[in-house]
């Protein structure tokens, strides 16, 4: 067999694919990237409201083999966007993307062993496949509310908002109290009359500065020196941060919902805190959406908070279950999306592969689909830091397999019940039907040591 019987198919060019790029690229295996949209990013090319942002570090989340060094903790979407496009254009992985090929289907042909992958434009055919189309919809979740056709204002959700917008004068209520909403409503008060966000129950919120403290300094001054190791050893430390809090936090709720009560006691009040920021569950239970500049709104005015349910809309504001009215011109739903963990069918000869409560084995794996490869980031922290080392191993069995002459690779299907990590509502509404990670502890810093572990002579091969 020839160099092009190992190729691969990549689905999707955002985090996921240029990482596959790069690393298929290093090791001389010929790959095609696919993707939907006319432009590199996933979720940073076509997310652009006001204030999309990534909340984990950006020291930590970007790439291993180009980090971005920044005086900024935590970049916008459109700085993410900037930084893919660079790594894919210095590493030769832009060369190898097509772009607006939307995959409707893959087939897995059991005589050639080789994926024939279908897109608007055609067909394409490989002996690998490594779908890197992430886990969110494109279609957002779109909540229905009484009274919309009366009300004569706009509705916009945050998925279709864009950021260039500015809504002088107007009455702004965003709603939504997760991670969108949080990173959106401070910044609307920027460019807006009067900005409520209204929530129909509290979340957990961590306010930072965005300044990187000393350790990150020192560390991405070195590395500029050319001293790559401390940078390393930082993305391994703060990934074991971030897993102790979350175990910490989930295993001790009590002194985290203290230290949230600090966190918020001096800025808002005892009343505001009680009301706006007291969830009704513990800390970690669901994602800790990150702000900035929240509190300096609260405290100027230009933002309110108000937790309340919905009744319905009326023509020129917005009638809440306890009677009170909110006066809106435009209403921003930051309600969040949709999960989708499979963008597109999959089929192993001419039968069609259920993928409900299918087995993520070690999260890269899918059971019973050869040659196939999906991994899987975390939960809790940031995506990078669990898909970028599975990456590694999918391309160590595509090693093994080439330098054996071998032809086909899977593991065994197992159906089971996923037991997420978090409980937000956009995954309590797939969890009956999603995937479920099977030969990982759902740790990063766990799960990364392990893979040093990792054998490609352990799978099932034919």
């Amino acid at each position: 067999m020839n160099e092009q019987d190992y190729s691969v198919i990549v689905v999707g060019a955002g985090m996921t694919g240029i990482a596959a790029g790069y690393y298929l690229g290093q090791r001389g295996i010929p790959y095609t990237i696919l993707e939907a949209k006319q432009d590199v990013g996933g979720v940073w090319n076509s997310h652009r409201w006001h204030g999309v942002r990534c909340d984990s570090d950006v020291i930590k989340y970007s790439f291993s083999f180009r980090p971005y060094l920044s005086d900024d903790c935590l970049q916008s979407g459109a700085n993410l966007k900037a930084y893919l496009r660079r790594v894919a254009g210095e590493f030769g992985v832009l060369a190898n993307i097509r772009f607006g090929e939307p995959v409707s289907s893959a087939r897995f042909d059991p005589k050639t062993h080789r994926w024939t992958v279908r897109t608007v434009s055609g067909v394409h055919v490989a002996r690998f496949l490594i779908n890197g189309n992430g886990y969110y919809a494109d279609q957002p979740y779109v909540p229905r509310f009484d009274g919309e056709d009366l009300f004569r204002g706009e509705i916009v959700h945050t998925s279709r908002l864009d950021g260039a917008r500015r809504f002088q004068d107007k009455h702004v209520v965003v709603v939504g109290s997760g991670a969108t909403a949080i990173c959106c409503a401070p910044e609307l008060a920027r460019v807006s009359g009067s900005v409520v966000l209204l929530q129909r129950s509290p979340s957990y919120i961590y306010e930072t500065d965005n300044r990187p403290g000393p350790l990150i300094r020192a560390c991405q001054a070195l590395h500029r020196r050319g001293l790559r190791f401390p940078v390393r050893w930082l993305r391994r430390y703060l990934q074991m941060r971030d897993d102790l809090i979350f175990v910490g936090f989930r295993r001790f709720p009590a002194l985290a919902r203290a230290f949230f009560r600090r966190h918020w006691l001096p800025a808002v009040g005892e009343a505001a805190l009680n009301e706006h920021f007291t969830p009704r569950y513990n800390p970690w239970e669901q994602r800790i959406p990150v702000a900035m500049g929240m509190k300096e709104a609260l405290r100027a005015g230009r933002l309110r908070m108000k937790t309340a349910e919905i009744e319905r809309f009326e023509a020129d504001g917005i009638r809440l279950k306890s009677g009170e009215r909110l006066p809106c011109d435009v209403c921003i739903l930051a309600t969040g999306l949709n999960l989708r963990f499979f963008s597109f069918e999959v089929f192993i000869g001419q039968r069609k592969v259920a993928l409900e409560r299918i087995n993520f084995h070690r999260g890269f794996m899918l059971g019973g689909i050869p040659n196939y490869f999906q991994p899987m980031g975390s939960w809790h922290s940031a995506w990078t830091q669990r898909a970028e080392p599975l990456l590694r191993q999918a391309v160590r069995v595509i090693q093994h397999m080439r330098a054996r002459g071998l032809d086909e690779v899977s593991v065994e299907r197992r159906d089971g019940t996923a037991v997420p990590g978090i409980t937000p509502n956009y995954v309590m509404r797939s969890a009956a039907t999603m995937p479920w990670l099977e030969g990982t502890s759902d740790l990063p810093s766990i799960d990364n040591l392990l893979s040093l572990l990792f054998r490609p002579r352990r799978l099932r091969y034919g």
